[in-house]
């Protein structure tokens, strides 16, 4: 079987091994109060799971670290991939549909904060709307930007050097990171919310390996690292309790680095060409005599 089917299929197996294995924990681990009850074999499993599947992954990401796939256009080509396309689409629809459920949020959880903060138990009710709104137009605008890079790909058309458009999913992780600390930094159970966090992390840092093939410092190994990995973890930490915009948050984060790297498993690429003594010295010339 080809390696661009075999390595996506492991990374969904494990990651449906890994959603089980939550919601046993979940069932099992978790006292009435909260709190874990330490030694639970669930617990235990499903950290035996996660060590593996990154050692894993970690050894695919050595083994492609010298290989040069070329530029983002090269490296993630498929032009008439019809399967390719309707991914792409798909992921797009889970950002654009997470913007808009984040929007029709907005007011219920700005009433929410107005009536913490009549109380005095809250902030100003406007500032805790600005993370929701800048996730929701980061959301929106990266399934534009997926949704453009996917077709240029599917029609064989240049995404471009130094583009923009592969970032807007890297800015948009970076918020959703930073949201979802906020809303379980006075969570003391870190059990509660580990895999969690380690899915945002590892979607993050996939886009932005991937993003990396348009800005001349590609990494190959670490993009397959991540990107298998944000697909086994977003799929374990679905087992969790979350919103739908969250939900949808985490197909997209399931679905497009599943694509992407089967898209560049297909690609056999090239060893890396190795910087010589002579490549990083600069030749000294000789004065004329005379």
């Amino acid at each position: 079987m080809q390696k661009k089917i075999v390595y996506p299929a492991l990374a969904v197996l494990l990651g449906g091994v890994g959603f089980a294995l939550r919601r046993w924990e979940l069932a099992t681990a978790f006292e009435e109060t909260g709190l874990v009850t330490p030694g639970m074999p669930s617990t235990l499993a499903l950290i035996a799971l996660s060590a593996i599947v990154g050692i894993l992954c970690a050894l695919l990401g050595w083994s492609r670290r010298n290989v040069d796939y070329g530029d983002y256009d090269t490296a993630f080509a498929a032009k008439d991939c019809s399967l390719f396309m309707g991914a792409v689409v798909l992921s797009a629809f889970f950002l654009l549909g997470a913007a808009a459920l984040k929007l029709t949020g907005i007011p219920t959880a700005y009433r929410e904060a107005a009536a913490l903060a009549a109380q005095g138990s809250g902030g100003n009710p406007a500032m805790t709307m600005l993370l929701p709104i800048l996730m929701a137009a980061l959301s929106a605008a990266a399934g534009i930007c997926v949704l453009v890079t996917g077709r240029n790909a599917y029609r064989g058309e240049p995404t471009g050097k130094y583009s923009s458009l592969v970032l807007m999913p890297a800015y948009l992780c970076c918020v959703w990171l930073i949201a979802a600390y906020q809303n379980r930094a006075a969570d003391p159970v870190i059990q509660d919310y580990i895999y969690e966090l380690l899915a945002i992390i590892c979607v993050l840092l996939s886009v932005y390996y991937l993003s990396s093939f348009a800005f001349e410092t590609s990494k190959a190994g670490r993009a397959l690292c991540f990107s298998l990995l944000a697909v086994y973890f977003s799929m374990t930490t679905l087992a969790d309790a979350h919103d739908w915009a969250t939900m949808a948050l985490y197909g997209f984060g399931i679905l497009y680095p599943l694509t992407m790297s089967a898209v560049l498993l297909s690609k056999t690429g090239k060893p890396r060409e190795k910087k010589g003594a002579g490549d990083t010295e600069e030749t000294e010339e000789t004065p004329n005599e005379g």
